[in-house]
């Protein structure tokens, strides 16, 4: 038996016999749903288990060109957490470092070259608006790049 205007015959399945590609749309599916598992995880894993109540760090970057943002905000008497970070080599920076300091508050942090990580500081309960600055890039202290402001507000 030939189906109509083709020269192939024409095939009939037995109950026995699996429809084609009857599998496809159930693995396409399964597929899909890893992948889509996959993304939330990378898109939302930072969130994953973090307690209730915990501030995220505000991000700063020390670069050649000084602090982002050149204005760092804080209240009063609390603990700030900054994520200090640079995509700097260590060939442009002495000791390979870059550093936040500021002489008034008494805070030294180094990060190294070409990473990234959370520093978290006792404000003063103080109001006001304290130098931060970087001494190993650039000229260091003596450049004007590379100063930032640290404004503690009152609480």
């Amino acid at each position: 038996m030939t189906r109509h205007g083709t020269s192939n015959p024409q095939r009939h399945r037995t109950a026995e016999e699996p429809a084609p590609h009857r599998w496809r749309p159930i693995a396409f599916s399964a597929f899909a749903a890893v992948v889509l598992a996959l993304g939330g995880i990378l898109a939302f894993g930072d969130f994953i288990g973090r307690p209730d109540g915990v501030a995220s760090a505000e991000p700063v970057r020390m670069s050649m060109a000084g602090f982002e943002p050149q204005m760092i905000h804080a209240v009063a008497g609390e603990e700030l957490s900054v994520e200090l970070w640079t995509t700097d080599s260590a060939l442009h920076l002495e000791g390979g470092v870059h550093t936040l300091i500021s002489d008034e508050l008494g805070i030294y942090e180094e990060l190294p070259a070409e990473s990234r990580r959370t520093v978290s500081m006792q404000m003063p309960v103080e109001p006001g608006t304290y130098d931060i600055y970087c001494d190993t890039c650039c000229g260091g202290k003596d450049s004007p790049t590379m100063h930032g402001r640290l404004h503690v507000a009152e609480a």
